[in-house]
């Protein structure tokens, strides 16, 4: 029985080892201390990406209904 759950346990890590992420700014290995990163240094880089904007979701502004100035009706 022992056996079987080593087997078991040794597949488990080696499924988890193949699945290893890489760093998203430098495509290193990712190191379990910074993870998903590779390093500080990676971190760091992706934190200024969001302090300066650069990583934006698209998205269509739709002018509030306060703002927008009612059209006069036609005369018809």
């Amino acid at each position: 029985m022992s056996d079987k759950i080593a087997d078991l346990a040794a597949r488990r890590a080696q499924k988890i080892r193949a699945k290893a992420r890489k760093c998203p700014i430098c495509r290193k290995p990712a190191v379990e201390a910074s993870r998903p990163f590779c390093s500080e240094r990676c971190r760091k880089i992706d934190l200024d990406h969001w302090r300066s904007e650069a990583y934006r979701v698209p998205v269509e502004e739709v002018p509030d209904a306060d703002t927008v100035s009612p059209k006069a009706p036609e005369d018809g």
